[in-house]
């Protein structure tokens, strides 16, 4: 519920960041590390010059290697680095934004895509192995191997020549809520007789 999509929270975030009418915006979440993918989505930012980028989540430059911390300073003209923020402030995020593009090498679940879908922003995520078996490429999310993937995807998704999955992303985003998690735990442990 608290992901909920809505066009007012919609506007918010294009006003907060003055989007002009028609301009598209791509948004990720993660520490600013290569595992995250971070370089990637610098690339595919210029790769579209037209559209904007913007990458939330922070991690301690101390901690950041030299080179992911050089790409971070080249970073084109149109990413923008929001940092860390609150969890209202970026459920506005992923609702005002056009398309959610994780480019995450490695995930134990991937939270933020599950905070995503439930949002109802379009979504392309790295074609990893924790995603098998639950998300679907072409049904409820979009899925890309390299950085061309994602570019032509994104490009496809911003020009609405993709099929629209954002409700059964929506429905996949449900059936993981903690209520429905909760609800197959208290079964399971029924069904084991450790609950009466």
């Amino acid at each position: 519920d608290f992901f909920a999509p809505s066009q007012a929270r919609r506007a918010a975030f294009r006003r907060r960041w003055r989007l002009k009418d028609g301009e598209r915006a791509v948004i990720s979440v993660g520490h600013t590390i290569a595992r995250k993918g971070v370089t990637e989505f610098l690339d595919l930012a210029r790769a579209l010059p037209d559209v904007r980028f913007f990458w939330y989540g922070w991690t301690d430059p101390r901690l950041t290697p030299g080179d992911i911390q050089k790409a971070l300073d080249r970073a084109p003209v149109n990413v923008i680095f929001p940092g860390f923020v609150d969890r209202e402030r970026l459920r506005e995020a992923y609702q005002g934004a056009d398309v959610f593009a994780f480019l995450s090498h490695e995930e134990t679940e991937g939270i933020v895509v599950l905070e995503a879908l439930a949002c109802g922003i379009p979504t392309v995520l790295r074609d990893i192995p924790v995603y098998e078996g639950w998300l679907q490429n072409g049904k409820t999310v979009y899925k890309a191997s390299n950085t061309d993937e994602f570019q032509r995807i994104v490009m496809d998704l911003l020009a609405g020549d993709l099929p629209n999955l954002t409700a059964a992303g929506r429905r996949m985003a449900e059936e993981r809520s903690l209520e429905a998690v909760g609800e197959r735990l208290k079964d399971i442990y029924r069904r084991e007789r450790i609950l009466p």
